[in-house]
């Protein structure tokens, strides 16, 4: 009877377990979106971009994203954020990749255009977790990455 009961609690810790080890990580993507925007980073005005300028322009996989916000600003300092959902981990994964070339596109472009922005795109933040992947360039680097550093824990 004892050993019984104690393999039941044995079984019942071991599917504990294993269920809160498939629970993914869960992001409010638009409360994010939101905090960025309201947090005072970009010294440029930012406004959303459609699916086909984050595909031809910025240079995005879009089938392998389930929901993005991006926004770039007019040009001047290089600033823009991204806070972009994915089909799978995998895919989060491929996207960051994606928007390291783009970081590298944008150093490239301000290079000789607007060396004043390269700090705002050197320093840009970028993250992955899970199916979720966030890029802000803005002129506050540290205070952006504060922000999603306490999204992202």
């Amino acid at each position: 009877m004892i050993k019984k009961a104690l393999a039941i609690a044995v079984i019942a810790v071991l599917a504990l377990t294993l269920v809160s080890c498939g629970s993914s990580f869960s992001l409010d993507t638009s409360k994010l979106a939101d905090d960025i925007r309201n947090a005072d980073l970009f010294l440029d005005t930012l406004a959303p971009v459609s699916e086909s300028v984050v595909k031809k322009v910025v240079g995005l996989t879009t089938d392998s994203i389930e929901d993005f916000i991006y926004e770039i600003g007019t040009g001047a300092t290089g600033e823009e954020f991204a806070v972009i959902t994915c089909k799978s981990e995998s895919d989060a994964k491929k996207i960051k990749e994606e928007i390291v070339k783009r970081q590298e596109s944008l150093y490239n472009t301000y290079e000789s255009y607007s060396p004043e922005s390269l700090p705002r795109i050197s320093n840009a933040v970028i993250e992955q977790k899970g199916v979720y992947v966030i890029f802000v360039s803005c002129d506050k680097d540290s205070d952006a990455q504060k922000l999603v550093d306490s999204y992202l824990k």
